[in-house]
């Protein structure tokens, strides 16, 4: 029974106002009398929970409806810490009843189908209650990609300020958007006395004009443009470099990025255009074997301060390096001295690090990486087995020859070694059939994970790293498929939303191409996992063969509760999994 239901008068007209304002705020309201039992429940209140709907009632107690949610929707209100934790029926319960005697109370919490609810709890003066529910995934979703996109951006800042090559970057107009702190040292400048002028407004009009004469060719055709010329800085010297000009951005909003790599060390007083160092110059053994060129070295590092050792270390000895200290900035860095054409010879890693890339596959995008992570990969293989963290940076000798210093056309990429995928066995139980613990007992659990979003590829990471299984992780449905096809995992967490081929394709695919097999292959549990859970998304996933459902976020507890339930909880090896069994 609710509101838009008879009632005699004039109970009956204030439910149906209360309904009316119900359904034109989008929101479920409950009002309990001072006894605590409900006197009105708008019909919205169905959309955020699974209680039946004959406890709704008037005269139903708070009481009575709170341990019905905790029987059958206990992922709605969860522990008010937003902690997860053991708590008994009547803990829970009381724990609320004490919030709803609180004189306002609100709280953000996530529903069991994926969806955000904010809960407002008002007591007024004369006892009475009023509780309302309303939607807020939206803007929970919008919240999550703000600061995923602040993140980002804090990140791109980070590896721009610290490149130790001067930088600027300028709009379509040709006016300064950023300038680094390399540029600001050679040019005397502060950021806010360049951002937003262009060069005219800094050098004299001969030399303005000159730049932005190449800049604007470079704005309008694209083709990148890469001279020799000497530089004053703020001190007076002289600084002969390689300018390199290139385009980026879109259509419409193209920005011009302009490097300078000192070259100053490389080339005589008396002469331009050489690659002879100069005889002042102190011969290192770096600089000797790689041709008298600068080796521009990265350490990933852990432990921070090791890590700066190691780097003052490198630049006694002549090398350029630079400290990274989390694995999760390594390709951002990359990628972003890949677009600013920063050459990297070579990259030193610790265990920490290296064990945590080795099975991303955006490392064979960058050959140096791959080529440092498959001599750390074979050298890993030949020591005894320590602790990640408290293993040293390694220095790893890249296999293939350095780039020159100045080339005369950016040279292109080499083709990177690809990592040999590891064999797996394509044996894999249907869903309806246990594994037995012996045929897991010789034979890691192998998961394919496919998800765009990278800030959860590191969830995923974690979690399953912590569960000691083998893993894989594609970021669109048409890699999935190919994974599944080459790889054969035993489980699958397939998320519905994703560029190219979306989960669902992915998933009939798979399904329709073990149908056509001889033999009937076996069947490998797909589990969907998404954060948009609307009415009928479920019936959707399991249409296209899916066979089972996991919403986000998704925690260490629910993703190995639904791995145990398909794959038999004997595959789950790690000490903390069966410590928390236990």
């Amino acid at each position: 029974m609710d509101l838009t239901e008879t009632e005699p008068p004039p109970a009956g007209r204030e439910a149906k106002i209360i309904e009316a304002i119900a359904l034109a705020l989008d929101i479920a309201i409950v009002i309990y009398d001072r006894n605590d039992k409900v006197i009105a429940a708008s019909s919205q209140f169905r959309r955020f929970t699974n209680i039946p709907p004959e406890m709704v009632v008037p005269g139903a107690r708070l009481r009575d409806i709170l341990s019905a949610s905790y029987d059958v929707d206990v992922n709605i209100n969860g522990p008010l810490s937003g902690n997860s934790r053991t708590i008994s029926r009547d803990d829970w319960v009381a724990e609320h009843i004490a919030t709803h005697w609180r004189e306002r109370f609100e709280s953000v919490r996530q529903c069991g189908n994926g969806r955000w609810v904010r809960i407002c709890s008002r007591r007024m003066p004369d006892g009475f209650l009023v509780v309302t529910l309303d939607d807020v995934s939206e803007q929970v979703r919008r919240d999550e990609e703000l600061s995923e996109n602040r993140q980002q951006a804090e990140l791109e800042q980070h590896i721009f300020e610290t490149l130790t090559n001067p930088v600027v970057v300028k709009d379509s107009s040709l006016r300064y958007v950023a300038v680094n702190e390399a540029f600001c040292r050679i040019s005397g400048w502060r950021p806010k006395q360049v951002i937003g002028r262009t060069a005219k407004d800094l050098v004299n009009l001969e030399s303005a004009t000159r730049f932005e004469t190449t800049e604007r060719k470079v704005l309008e055709t694209g083709v990148p443009h890469e001279v020799e010329q000497d530089i004053v800085r703020r001190d007076g010297s002289i600084m002969h470099t390689v300018t390199r000009i290139h385009r980026s951005g879109k259509r419409g909003s193209h920005y011009i990025t302009i490097s300078f790599d000192d070259i100053t060390k490389y080339v005589l007083p008396e002469g331009r255009g050489t690659s002879v160092p100069a005889q002042t110059g102190r011969q290192t053994p770096e600089t000797s074997a790689k041709g008298n060129e600068t080796e521009r070295v990265l350490v990933l590092e852990t432990d921070k301060s090791r890590g700066e050792r190691r780097v003052a270390t490198l630049k006694e000895t002549g090398s350029d390096a630079l400290l990274i200290t989390e694995a999760t900035e390594v390709f951002a860095f990359l990628a972003q001295a890949e677009k600013m054409q920063f050459r990297i010879d070579r990259i030193e890693l610790c265990d920490a690090i290296g064990a945590k890339l080795i099975s991303r596959e955006e490392a064979v995008r960058h050959s140096v990486l791959s080529n440092a992570l498959e001599a750390w990969s074979k050298a890993a293989a030949n020591k005894p087995t320590t602790h990640a963290g408290r293993s040293e940076a390694k220095a790893v000798e890249p296999q293939r020859p350095p780039e020159p210093v100045v080339p005369t056309v950016p040279a292109p990429r080499e083709s990177a070694t690809v990592l040999a995928e590891p064999e797996v066995s394509r044996g894999v139980a249907p869903a309806n059939q246990t594994i037995s613990a012996s045929h897991k007992a010789s034979e890691r659990l192998r998961i394919l994970v496919a998800e765009d979003n990278h800030v959860n590829q590191i969830v995923f990471e974690q979690i399953l790293e912590g569960i000691d299984v083998d893993f894989r992780i594609v970021e669109n449905g048409e890699e999935a498929l190919a994974a599944w096809q080459s790889s054969a995992p035993d489980l699958i967490l397939m998320d519905v939303s994703m560029p190219i081929m979306n989960g669902l394709q992915a998933t009939q695919a798979i399904r329709k191409a073990e149908a056509e097999r001889p033999g009937g292959e076996a069947h490998t549990p797909i589990i969907a996992v998404t954060a948009h859970a609307m009415s009928g998304d479920k019936e959707r996933c399991f249409e296209a063969g899916m066979d089972d459902y996991l919403s986000k976020p998704v925690s260490p507890d629910k993703l190995e509760a639904i791995i145990a339930k398909w794959v038999g909880k004997a595959t789950l090896g790690s000490s903390d999994t069966a410590a928390r069994e236990g």
